[in-house]
């Protein structure tokens, strides 16, 4: 299990310094003989990096099982999390309750994702609020879910909020969680286009494609991973319907202009581009 987790770096080197502290602390585990324990952590970097792809192979390298809660759509005070009393309609018990009932671990691993973008529609009542004592692992061990009114052990849970910024937080909330910045250089992001083209190549493709040259990945360095998961597989398709299975620059551009919607133009509907050619055709 170490060893996956450390593998993680290859698709995810930007993220060395979280896997580092994983490694570690799953090392300490093995020598003491105790089960892996890890503080909440916030993977703190700008939009479409991979933060939540990174989380979410977290939980596939641990071997555990992974929920993930988005909290831009969060709008109440946390009964996502918490559960919703028996008095209230459609009540039931939160994902927490859930997944330490049904699931077969005590140590599931929850991805919190956008944790700074909130949105409640009372702005009195904070869905963050719940996550103070869920958090805070002495007060965890006894967790009351309102749905089921008894306590339940919650200590044991991995944690991973992700984040765009720590500001919209609470002090006492981020004073919580290690934060970890992540902000892949240039060599890491050529890295990561590699390993996305790789993937894009085997799912979309099945490897039948030539990896391209350096300097085609270069030519794209500037764009995210979440802009590259749809960028490679558009410039597969261009080439593809060209009858090749190598990339060219033009295919990268194209395919860049397409995800990027610069290469959008006005088109007329197909039936009516149809009826305009054969009317051409009658004259």
């Amino acid at each position: 299990m170490i060893e996956r987790v450390a593998a993680l770096v290859v698709t995810g080197p930007h993220f060395r310094n979280v896997i580092g502290w994983i490694v570690r602390a799953m090392q300490l585990a093995l020598i003491c003989g105790r089960p892996l324990r890890l503080d909440p952590c916030c993977l703190l970097g700008d939009a479409g990096i991979g933060k939540t792809f990174f989380a979410t192979e977290l939980s596939r390298a641990l071997g555990v099982r992974s929920e993930l809660l988005a909290i831009n759509v969060m709008t109440d005070r946390g009964s996502m999390l918490t559960g919703l009393t028996p008095v209230w309609r459609g009540s039931r018990p939160g994902r927490v309750a859930q997944a330490l009932i049904d699931g077969d671990s005590a140590a599931p691993l929850f991805i919190l994702d956008e944790i700074d973008k909130p949105s409640p529609i009372n702005p009195a009542e904070d869905p963050l609020q719940a996550l103070h004592s869920l958090l805070e692992r002495q007060n965890a061990q006894a967790f009351t879910d309102e749905f089921l009114e008894f306590p339940i052990r919650a200590d044991e849970i991995l944690w991973v909020t992700t984040a765009n910024s720590l500001s919209p937080m609470p002090p006492s909330l981020v004073d919580r969680m290690i934060v970890f910045t992540i902000d892949p250089g240039e060599a890491d992001r050529l890295t990561i286009q590699e390993s996305i083209f790789d993937r894009a190549n085997a799912e979309v493709a099945d490897s039948t494609f030539i990896r391209p040259a350096q300097s085609l990945f270069r030519l794209a360095r500037d764009y995210n991973a979440r802009t590259m998961t749809r960028l490679w597989p558009a410039a597969m398709a261009i080439a593809c319907a060209d009858g090749r299975r190598e990339l060219r620059q033009r295919d990268i551009t194209d395919a860049a202009a397409l995800v990027s919607g610069q290469g959008q133009t006005k088109r007329s509907i197909g039936f009516m581009a149809a009826q305009r050619i054969a009317d051409v055709g009658h004259r």
